[in-house]
């Protein structure tokens, strides 16, 4: 077990030599979607050595919203670079865990990864928040939008035949297809508002409105939002809001209510 656990890790690794030391490649993704890399830097002076990346994990995770300079989010940096035993340098942008000395190396980069993998993890933490607040700000404009006029069910079915493709949100108006609306929050969403809407309309024939709600046109790959564009309907909600809240309402009620 102890070898096959070791294969596992170490066959993945890549060691280069460059003229600081080694650059090792992890297959760890980060949130570019590159593979994790760091460098063993040594020895120095006094034969010893460090572990650091490349100075842009944290410049870049700033700059996609992560903001670590002050907060919760600076709190739980600071505590992270604290439990790893790590220090970051403003002026460089590096993380560095040493010095160390050789027969240290093994296990320093082990809590190397470990920390680039738990730092990735403060920006998906943003990212989520900024997902859950569009969506939590169309929500609440539906239910003004149809208010008095729709009954609205949240992670529902639109009917039993439909059990396996539950949607985010069901509209249902009297005298009007049920409206199943998913948030675009990630491709697989995509996929099951088109999977719900081929399955109620081409093989139970049953009248459903699906509609597919983007935060902005960066919220999926171009072909799958071509494809859902000319499939199904898929308002863009950022920039224009009430627009298409409208769009959904009107899906819905019959009518494109007075929204202010």
């Amino acid at each position: 077990m102890k070898d096959d656990l070791c294969r596992a890790f170490c066959e993945s690794l890549v060691v280069e030599t460059v003229p600081a030391g080694l650059a090792v490649t992890t297959s760890f993704k980060g949130v570019t979607g590159e593979a994790l890399m760091f460098y063993i830097v040594g020895p120095d002076a006094d034969n010893t050595w460090r572990l650091q990346d490349d100075g842009t994990t944290i410049p870049y995770i700033e700059a996609a919203g992560a903001e670590l300079g002050g907060g919760s989010r600076a709190e739980t940096f600071q505590a992270l670079l604290t439990d790893f035993g790590a220090t970051y340098d403003e002026q460089s942008g590096e993380l560095t865990i040493g010095p160390l000395d050789k027969s240290s190396i093994a296990t320093g980069a082990l809590r190397f990864i470990a920390l680039l993998i738990r730092i990735q993890e403060l920006l998906q933490i943003t990212r989520e928040k900024v997902e859950a607040l569009w969506v939590e700000e169309a929500r609440a404009s539906l239910e003004r939008a149809v208010s008095g006029r729709a009954k609205i069910e949240y992670d529902a079915t639109v009917s039993p035949e439909l059990h396996e493709w539950p949607a985010d949100v069901v509209v249902r108006a009297s005298g009007r297809p049920p409206v199943a609306l998913f948030f675009g929050t990630s491709n697989n969403k995509a996929y099951e508002a088109l999977l719900l809407n081929s399955t109620a309309r081409y093989q139970l024939r049953r009248q459903v409105i699906v509609v597919l709600l983007l935060e902005n046109d960066k919220a999926l790959t171009q072909r799958l939002r071509q494809r859902a564009d000319n499939s199904i309907v898929v308002p863009r909600f950022r920039g224009a809001e009430w627009d298409a809240v409208g769009r959904i309402a009107e899906e819905a009620i019959g009518e494109r209510p007075q929204i202010h």
